[in-house]
This record gives C-alpha cells, sequence and structure tokens, in this order.
C-alpha cells in the first residue's frame, strides 16, 4: 500500500473507485451530486481539490494497492494549526487494516510536514468503524451534535473528536 498525493493522473482510477463503492459510501454518507459520476465530473472534482492543495487549504491522497485505489485520505480546512481528517475505504478493502494505514499517514503528514498541532474528525453515529480507528489513534470526543443530518430516511447526529499532535 502506498499513499500518493491527488493527481490529474488519476481521474479514471477514481472514478472506478467512486463508482464501484458508490452504494456502500452513500450508506454511511451523504451522496456526492449525480454529475460527479463522470470523466468530465472526477475532472473538475480533482481540478478543485488540486487548488485547495496548492492555496495551503488541503492535503488530498489516494491509497495505491496492486495499481487500484483503495482509500482515499484528506487532510481538509488547514487554518491555523488545524485541520479536518477524512477518508473512505473501499468496501472489500475493509477490516484490512487500510483506515488503520491512512489515519496513521494523515497524522504523520499533519504533524512533520504540515506542522499542525491538532488534527479534528466529524463521525456520524452510523460508522462505528471509524470512530473505533479514530479512538484507536488518540483522538477524543470533544462534542456531538444531535440531528446533524437525514441520511436514508434516519436522522443521525455527529460526533467531533480531536487529536492534539504535539502530544503524539
Amino acid at each position: 500500500m502506498e499513499l500518493k498525493t491527488l493527481s490529474k493522473n488519476h481521474v479514471n482510477k477514481l472514478l472506478d473507485f467512486e463508482l464501484k463503492n458508490k452504494e456502500w459510501f452513500e450508506s454511511f454518507i451523504e451522496p456526492r451530486p449525480k454529475d460527479f459520476y463522470s470523466h468530465s465530473g472526477v475532472t473538475k472534482h480533482i481540478n478543485y481539490l488540486l487548488n485547495q492543495i496548492n492555496s495551503g487549504n488541503a492535503f488530498c491522497g489516494i491509497v495505491i494497492k496492486n495499481n487500484v485505489i483503495v482509500a482515499r485520505a484528506n487532510l481538509k480546512n488547514i487554518s491555523g494549526q488545524k485541520a479536518y481528517v477524512g477518508y473512505r475505504v473501499g468496501k472489500e478493502f475493509t477490516s484490512k487494516g487500510v483506515a488503520s494505514y491512512c489515519l496513521k499517514q494523515l497524522i504523520h503528514i499533519g504533524k512533520n510536514k504540515l506542522n499542525l498541532k491538532q488534527l479534528n474528525a466529524q463521525v456520524l453515529n452510523n460508522n462505528p468503524a471509524s470512530m473505533h480507528i479514530l479512538h484507536k489513534f488518540g483522538f477524543e470526543a470533544i462534542g456531538t451534535t444531535a440531528n446533524f443530518l437525514k441520511l436514508n430516511n434516519k436522522q443521525l447526529s455527529c460526533t467531533e473528536l480531536v487529536l492534539n499532535t504535539h502530544n503524539k
């Protein structure tokens, strides 16, 4: 497994990854717009993220294994010395250490390359596996927002977590 910075060269592989896992992801998070699921939609998405990277507001990566994207890993909303971590793992790669790999890499990049002092995460209450991974790496819950969003006809709460990287 290798974490690579997202680039324009990843359009086709990223589209394949997103299409293959669309239903899986939408069972946990809000659906992407319909126009996302095309070559032009993913190209537009990547261009937006590359602008975020170039302006210092994000790190966006993909995890490659056997020349296939198995996960995405991001640091977003970089401001001050803080950022939000996020990752999405393809369904067939869950329970294989991929989420842990993503989070370990994001913590390393945040702390050692971007000099971030705090990482935040948000987890919906329908995703206990992600909550487990975040706790495993030392993230601590600091609050929960009830009725954060409605997904698949269910009201979901969202827990905010934080990790102070200077302690790691």
